[in-house]
């Protein structure tokens, strides 16, 4: 974007789902890291708190770089009435997503419907680094850090950046694949595989962080917020117990392999 130009630090938050504890915990260590800027890497408000969520992100300002994720277009098109995927009479999220709409007004609509999937920024240390939200090419698809070479290499081959840092599986790591490095924040508000809130900071090297927070309090506050928001239960007992990394590798791997099958 305009006026991003110059070499910085860059704190990369992603996959909040509304948890506003975990967000405020994070924001405590990213003040303290002191960025130059705030990358706000798509999936932020849909979960247990949105409106509150995306009030304390606004409050931000000029500091944050927004990313739309593939569950902030879906909230859009709830808040519109228009939440169905093509070829499917029903969908399971649908009482998730349209929960999580009728909580925000039209300004929250407006700000989620105008992000962009995609931003460019100059990293110190890395240079021209891309941010989306999965891919360069669907910001709904996975890809996993054992997915293959040629896997990466099609899902990005549209990006010029030797590095591309991406969110959505909730899961971090850092990788070389089809001569990019793919990093992967995880997520602040629903971790896989560890305890704790999981963020990103780039330059001049990259460091994957760890939020510790307390997860029960947490989940108590999540759980009163939201008692009626259907799968709050798995929700809030994924913050008190995060599943393991085996768990998610192999629900997520099922997903890979029936988006692959579609293209």
């Amino acid at each position: 974007p305009d006026g991003y130009a110059g070499r910085m630090r860059v704190a990369v938050l992603a996959d909040i789902h509304g948890n506003l504890p975990a967000l405020d915990a994070v924001l405590a260590d990213v003040q303290y890291a002191g960025p130059d800027l705030i990358v706000l890497n798509g999936d932020l408000a849909d979960g247990p708190m949105p409106a509150q969520t995306l009030g304390r992100l606004a409050e931000l300002g000029d500091r944050a770089v927004w990313v739309r994720g593939h569950a902030d277009r879906r909230l859009v098109d709830a808040f519109d009435g228009n939440f169905m995927i093509p070829g499917l009479d029903t969908d399971p999220s649908a009482d998730w997503f349209e929960w999580c709409a009728a909580r925000l007004n039209r300004y929250y609509r407006d700000l989620l419907a105008d992000l962009p999937p995609l931003v460019t920024l100059n990293v110190d240390g890395l240079g021209p680094v891309a941010f989306c939200h999965a891919t360069a090419r669907d910001d709904g698809e996975y890809i996993l850090v054992d997915s293959p070479i040629a896997h990466y290499r099609g899902a990005f081959a549209g990006v010029a950046e030797p590095t591309v840092v991406v969110g959505h599986t909730h899961m971090p790591f850092d990788r070389l694949a089809a001569g990019r490095r793919v990093i992967n924040a995880g997520s602040v508000g629903l971790q896989y595989g560890h305890q704790g809130a999981s963020w990103a900071m780039l330059g001049p090297d990259v460091t994957l962080r760890r939020t510790r927070y307390d997860a029960g309090a947490a989940a108590a506050v999540l759980w009163s917020a939201a008692r009626d928001l259907p799968g709050i239960e798995g929700f809030t007992g994924n913050v008190r117990t995060p599943a393991s990394d085996e768990e998610a590798l192999k629900a997520f791997s099922v997903s890979v392999r029936l988006q692959t099958r579609e293209r």
